[in-house]
Parts: structure tokens; C-alpha cells; sequence
């Protein structure tokens, strides 16, 4: 009887979000609440967490007073029934910490909704952007804490799902304590200005990227060459058991293994011998 009453009230949390963000996130959100039960975080901590954040969630999609009222009312609706079901789910320990998710939504404006999220729960989190590949912008790249932190908790665990342009595996947030109580920077992909160089790169074939459906991945080189020819990129190429890229054009008869964009103007193709040449040097 307990364990349905908890899956109701967890099922109501999830779906007091927007529809969108139930479509891009729903399912794991019912997985992180699992996982963080498994690890000790009172139920009623991580629902509760889950209200507020649906709270936030409508009210900054929410354009003017009438749409906020009306997201705020409906908010307000289902916590109530929420909090009718919570008194029959046994108390939480004193003093449990409850969950803040901080989760992008807009990729075009991720920076500004994870400062306003940090902002809203008087963490003591700056943002730092950095000029990324496409399938990185609006991505979490990672954190770095600041001298003359106050110590505290840390961070409880990463939010991940799709990349822009449809990859998986991409940082979408972050689970915090409610006391989070350290200095920290948190890494945020940005789109690259025209030429800029790119702080961190994904694999240039993955979806979303330059050569995403290029079908270039294990041509030969010069196929490769003649395909690039009218891209207005400049292509530099990493021969196998070499770390930098060059502008020397390794043998036509090598393959194209991977790569990866150093800006929008330039790119780095990895080749290596085909598979067949190796094995009869070897």
C-alpha cells in the first residue's frame, strides 16, 4: 500500500512539469528518483524537490500575468492533493536534505535558466561559457570549484540525456542538496562565433555535427578530399599514432576514422591505414 501511494505521488510530481519537458525528461526523472531512494535520499525530500521544480518550470515558460497565474494555480492544485497523500507516507528523518534539480530546458539560453535556478536557491554558482562544437551548445561540460569555498555538500549527481541535434549522452544538469554550500563554476557549451576556436569538440560524425550523414566515416582520404572540396573548410588531418593535426595530406589510400571540428571553419580528420594494410605490415 505504501510503496503505490509513493509511485502515485511521484507520477503526480512528474506530470505537474510541461508536457515538453516530460517528453525529454519524464522517464529518467523516474529513474533518478529510484536511484537517489537507493542511495538514501528520503522519498519525500525528492518529490517535494520535484513539485518545486515543476513550480519553476511552468512559471518561466509562463508569458505575462494571466499565463503565470494560471500556471501558479495549477501548481498550487496538484500540491495540494500532493501534500493530502504525503500524510500518509511516514515522515522523513530530521533535518533530510531535499533535491534541487537544476535541468536545461532552452539550449539557445542555458547559461541564463541554470544562473537563474542557482540564483532562486542562493547558491554561491557562476556560470562560465565556452564556445563548443554544435551538439555541445546548451550542455553541461563540467565544474570546477573556486578558492575560498565554504565546503559543504557536493554535487549529488549529473542529469543526462539528448545533445542538440538529436546525440545522446549529453550533461543536462545538475542534482544539488538543497544546502549546497560551495564556490563552484559550472562549464557551459555556448555557439562559437564565426572562426572562433572551440573550447571542446564532439566527434565530427556524430548527429548534430558537421559531417553528421556524410557517409565519409571509412573512405579512403582522397574521396574524402573530393567530397570537402567545395565545404569552405579548412581540413587538417591526424594520422594514427601522431596527437597533433596537420595540413599535410597523409596517403589517399588511408581511411577516415573519426574527427573532430577545431572551429566552424576548420576541421580534423583521424585516418589510418585500412585494416587489411595493417595486419600485413604487421
Amino acid at each position: 500500500m505504501l510503496a503505490n501511494t509513493r509511485e502515485r505521488l511521484l507520477s503526480l510530481a512528474v506530470r505537474c512539469y510541461p508536457e515538453p519537458w516530460r517528453a525529454r525528461h519524464g522517464d529518467e526523472a523516474l529513474e533518478l528518483a529510484d536511484l537517489l531512494a537507493q542511495d538514501g535520499v528520503p522519498f519525500r525530500s525528492t518529490t517535494w524537490s520535484y513539485f518545486k521544480g515543476a513550480a519553476r518550470e511552468r512559471l518561466l515558460r509562463a508569458r505575462g500575468r494571466r499565463l503565470a497565474a494560471g500556471a501558479a494555480a495549477l501548481v498550487a492544485a496538484t500540491s495540494l492533493t500532493a501534500m493530502s497523500l504525503l500524510v500518509s507516507v511516514p515522515p522523513s528523518p530530521a533535518g533530510a536534505a531535499s533535491v534541487v534539480s537544476a535541468v536545461v530546458t532552452n539550449r539557445s539560453d542555458a547559461a541564463a535558466e541554470l544562473q537563474a535556478l542557482f540564483d532562486a536557491h542562493h547558491f554561491d554558482i557562476v556560470i562560465e561559457q565556452l564556445p563548443v562544437s554544435p551538439s555541445l551548445v546548451g550542455s553541461v561540460l563540467g565544474t570546477e570549484a573556486l578558492e575560498g569555498s565554504r565546503g559543504g555538500a557536493g554535487i549529488l549527481g549529473q542529469v543526462t540525456g539528448s545533445c542538440a541535434g538529436g546525440a545522446t549522452g549529453c550533461t543536462q544538469g545538475l542534482l544539488l542538496p538543497s544546502h549546497f554550500a560551495r564556490h563552484m563554476v559550472v562549464l557551459v557549451g555556448r555557439a562559437a562565433g564565426p572562426g572562433e576556436k572551440y573550447a571542446e569538440a564532439a566527434d565530427i560524425f556524430r548527429p548534430g555535427e558537421l559531417l553528421a550523414g556524410s557517409g565519409l566515416l571509412g573512405r579512403p582520404v582522397g574521396a574524402a578530399l573530393k567530397a570537402l572540396e567545395r565545404s569552405h573548410v579548412v581540413v587538417l588531418w591526424q594520422v594514427s599514432g601522431k596527437k597533433d593535426c596537420s595540413v599535410a595530406v597523409p596517403d589517399s589510400w588511408y581511411q577516415v576514422a573519426g574527427g573532430f571540428a577545431v572551429s566552424g571553419l576548420a576541421i580534423c580528420l583521424k585516418v589510418a591505414p585500412p585494416a587489411r594494410e595493417t595486419r600485413e605490415r604487421g
